[in-house]
């Protein structure tokens, strides 16, 4: 019995070994392919994943072919290919999620395609594709695992044309998401390769080296990448996406220096300037001083030369004019005389005719109030603090005109004051299962007057789905899928790589604007805030679109003060910000002000 079972044992062993010694891709060489069509998912939500093939490319139907140019260009218009209709499919759909982030620059965007349409339907995959692992697929395989070659001239090229492109709405490098933040062409295709579905590679992707590649058979194409600063316009890059592009500014030539001695001519001028008036003040004062006291003792000296008692020998008149006389007036003003004149008749005339006089003056306070005819409230901030006529008014009014109005942004902020010593980590499981229940509430809330929903006043750059940057979003906005044991590793990951997180609108979310208060830590747990921004389309004011918007901050504003006091129960600090919360505060700074003045005036009447 004993050796029966080491006689099936070896014969086991044997088939393992044979089966491991089989190549996958046997035969290399033009015209035949690696891969081919779609063998199934490896799991319920998998991505699909391709069938090795190693027959001979062939020709497509016509809507294959139309599928094909119209993903990687013309020069697809002709010759067998090894991809079929689904393959076409999956491509369009992974391409999409980049676009995103290669689209500024067309010369990162041609070379990206092109290595990604190049590998899933050239004619002669066999040359550069060796499939190393495969599954059992029913009665088929499909691959898990290849090894693609790539020549270091393309991979550098490739590098090089995207390293610098710029992400607009993180305002920082698209090679973060795209590359992973990679440093050279190899960790880039190593990002690039790495199994990561759903929103990465279905299966691994190896980049050996071609020089070192054991099967010699194999070859890297032939393929030159486009440079960002390329020869060919259409694909040169902007300035600001490949610094190559960007022409040479001349020398700033330094300017000759003026000075004084050891100060510069503008210090000198200043202190001179400001000396000459102190100096011309000073002598104002004392002048006046000197002619004060000049003045006085001149007086004191006619009083002096005159005797003020009077004797009974002299006559009243003389004393008159020679003393009192001195405190009348010595000349006539004509002004003073024409004013005493008209006054005089005013009064003469008002005394002798009130009712004219009355009727006079309210007609002319109500000619005088016709402006209030065309009085408006202001309630926009911006026009209260900007003059309608300024140079900053004038250029966002064309801004608003060529483009619309700017965004309007809905935050929330949560942090955590149960920690005495200070604001502690925001984020736990408890935390997160509560918020993204509120968030999906959110998300159903309608206006009161004009039932608007999120979806109608939404921002939604990629298709149907609102930008909502918020933690909730990295888990999908549904807690059911993790445990309180590994959502800690889940937001690691996501703050570390946001590309493998994306949300519903397939932008990646910059950890920065979700989270803060991490204080140098480098673990997204120990955030002591969280931040939640809805982002809502701006309209014309007035127009049916903004009164929309505005009706939904209304259910959005009164649902966040409810849950300020749910949140206090929960440890947390809840604060918000919606676009009306401005325009209702400086409405009830007003009103304040408003019954202020009232009071004031009465009591000065009074």
């Amino acid at each position: 019995m004993g050796r029966l079972w080491h006689s099936i044992a070896s014969l086991v062993l044997l088939g393992v070994e044979t089966t491991f010694a089989k190549s996958l891709t046997p035969i290399h060489e033009a015209g035949r392919c690696s891969i081919r069509g779609n063998c199934g998912k490896s799991g319920w939500f998998g991505p699909d994943l391709p069938c090795p093939d190693n027959d001979i490319a062939r020709e497509p139907k016509d809507d294959v072919r139309k599928q094909l140019v119209e993903i990687c260009g013309p020069k697809w218009n002709t010759g067998p290919v090894c991809c079929e209709g689904e393959q076409l499919d999956a491509l369009a759909e992974n391409l999409k999620k980049a676009n995103a982030f290669i689209t500024p620059c067309p010369a990162c965007k041609e070379n990206f395609y092109n290595l990604f349409c190049t590998f899933t339907c050239s004619p002669d995959q066999s040359l550069f594709i060796n499939v190393t692992h495969t599954e059992p697929s029913g009665n088929k395989e499909r691959v898990t695992e290849l090894d693609q070659l790539v020549s270091d001239e393309y991979g550098a090229g490739f590098f090089d044309s995207c390293k610098d492109v710029k992400f607009g709405p993180t305002n920082s490098n698209s090679m973060a998401f795209i590359g992973g933040g990679a440093k050279n062409y190899t960790a880039f295709l190593s990002f690039l390769g790495k199994k990561n579905p759903p929103f990465g590679s279905p299966f691994q992707i190896n980049f050996p080296r071609p020089s070192a590649y054991r099967q010699k058979r194999m070859r890297s194409l032939e393929m030159s990448a486009k440079k960002c600063n390329d020869e060919d316009e259409n694909f040169r890059c902007a300035c600001i996406d490949c610094p190559a592009v960007c022409p040479d500014l001349p020398d700033i030539s330094e300017a000759g220096s003026c000075h004084v001695g050891l100060l510069p001519c503008l210090s000198f001028g200043a202190i001179l300037t400001y000396s000459v008036i102190l100096l011309l003040l000073a002598f104002a004062v004392f002048g006046h001083i000197a002619w004060a006291k000049h003045s006085r003792r001149r007086s004191q000296r006619l009083r002096l030369l005159q005797d003020t008692a009077p004797s009974d020998d002299e006559d009243e008149g003389d004393m008159i004019q020679n003393t009192a006389m001195y405190d009348r007036p010595q000349r006539h003003y004509w002004i003073n005389t024409v004013c005493d004149t008209a006054f005089s008749r005013l009064g003469h005339f008002a005394a002798h005719y009130p009712g004219i006089t009355i009727a006079i003056s309210v007609l002319i306070v109500a000619l005088l109030s016709i402006g209030w005819i065309r009085f408006e409230i202001e309630r926009d901030p911006a026009r209260l603090w900007v003059s309608p006529t300024s140079a900053a008014a004038l250029e966002k009014d064309f801004f608003d005109q060529k483009f619309g109005p700017f965004y309007r942004a809905e935050q929330v902020f949560l942090i955590n004051d149960t920690n005495p010593e200070g604001p502690g980590p925001v984020l736990s499981y408890d935390t997160l299962n509560w918020w993204v229940k509120v968030e999906n509430e959110i998300n159903e809330l309608t206006g009161a007057k004009t039932g608007a929903s999120l979806h109608d006043v939404c921002f939604k750059p990629t298709g149907d789905a609102c930008v909502v940057q918020s933690v909730a979003a990295w888990f999908t906005n549904d807690m059911s899928l993790y445990t309180p044991s590994n959502w800690g590793a889940r937001l690691k990951a996501c703050a570390d790589q946001p590309v493998n997180c994306l949300p519903k609108f397939s932008q990646p979310i910059d950890p920065a604007l979700i989270l803060g208060g991490l204080n140098g830590s480098e673990n997204a747990v120990d955030a002591a805030a969280m931040i939640v921004t809805w982002v809502i389309n701006n309209h014309a004011e007035g127009s049916p679109e903004i009164e929309r918007a505005k009706d939904w901050e209304e259910s959005l504003r009164a649902t966040l003060l409810d849950l300020q006091e749910e949140a206090r129960s929960r440890g947390l600090r809840l604060s918000f910000s919606t676009e009306i919360s401005l325009e209702q505060e400086l409405n009830k700074s007003t009103n304040t002000d408003a019954k202020i003045f009232f009071f004031s005036s009465l009591c000065l009447l009074a």
